[in-house]
């Protein structure tokens, strides 16, 4: 059975209880790769060495700091189980990953970047035989990241629409209208005015401009579940899920999807 696990669901401050936002997609691709990411694949079961495929959104730290932890793990611990790993980014992130490994680990991943990468440029096409697609596609947020976001559709019908980190923007709401999923950043509060990241009120306009899909909140400001210091976790429409850390959905073969949260089930 597919599953998308929420392995991280804080944004860039990691506010209490939450680590940095991460995706892991049928325990073999991963959704960028934050500062936190041996951990928190460790805590979900997965070693670095069955990562397939890695899906880059922007170059933000809290979302590719952890790569050249990724590869040194592969190349003197866990090692590769299925080849190179193969990675999704913008033609200019080959560059920008190589150098943050140089300067991350001098002289100790040249190996790595030469036998266990392989570099994909392409905007679409599928991920690998996983039975997975992927689109990319622009959307707003500091523009000298190459911000974009994902839509991801499985073999069995499953949609996701994986907005990276971004603000309100037509990119969005071209590709919202018939997805079963979308995943949205709430990386700041009401009070803060940002074109590069939704607030809970611009969430709430999301949601019901597309009441067909389920609304997931990942990348989010306020403090976890059960935590006390912290932003309080804003009120939003029942129909829209602030995902905790271990969140995860199970699609059957026909689409269809479950969502088993730490509050209640989809």
């Amino acid at each position: 059975m597919p599953r998308v696990q929420f392995l991280g669901t804080g944004n860039a401050h990691s506010p209490p209880g939450r680590l940095h936002a991460l995706v892991l997609i049928d325990g073999k691709i991963l959704v960028d790769a934050p500062p936190t990411v041996l951990p928190q694949l460790r805590q979900a079961g997965v070693s670095p060495g069955e990562i397939e495929h890695l899906l880059f959104t922007h170059w933000h730290a809290d979302h590719m700091f952890g790569f050249p932890f990724i590869l040194l793990d592969r190349q003197y611990v866990s090692k590769p189980q299925n080849g190179p790993m193969n990675i999704y980014l913008r033609p200019n992130g080959k560059e920008i990953l190589s150098n943050l490994s140089h300067v991350g680990f001098p002289g100790s991943l040249e190996g790595a970047l030469e036998d266990d990468v392989e570099w994909i440029e392409n905007e679409s096409g599928s991920i690998g035989k996983s039975g997975w697609k992927y689109e990319r596609f622009p959307v707003s947020h500091t523009p000298e990241t190459d911000p974009h976001g994902y839509l991801l559709t499985h073999e069995s019908g499953f949609t996701i629409l994986h907005c990276g980190d971004s603000g309100p923007c037509e990119e969005i709401n071209q590709r919202a209208e018939n997805v079963d999923v979308i995943l949205v950043e709430m990386g700041v509060p009401d009070f803060v005015e940002s074109p590069y990241h939704h607030n809970p009120k611009e969430v709430s306009t999301l949601a019901q401009r597309f009441p067909k899909s389920t609304v997931l909140v990942t990348h989010n400001f306020s403090r976890g579940e059960g935590e006390m210091d912290g932003f309080e976790i804003p009120q939003l429409p029942e129909s829209i899920i602030q995902l905790e850390d271990g969140d995860y959905l199970d699609i059957s073969t026909d689409g269809s999807f479950d969502l088993i949260n730490n509050r209640r089930k989809k």
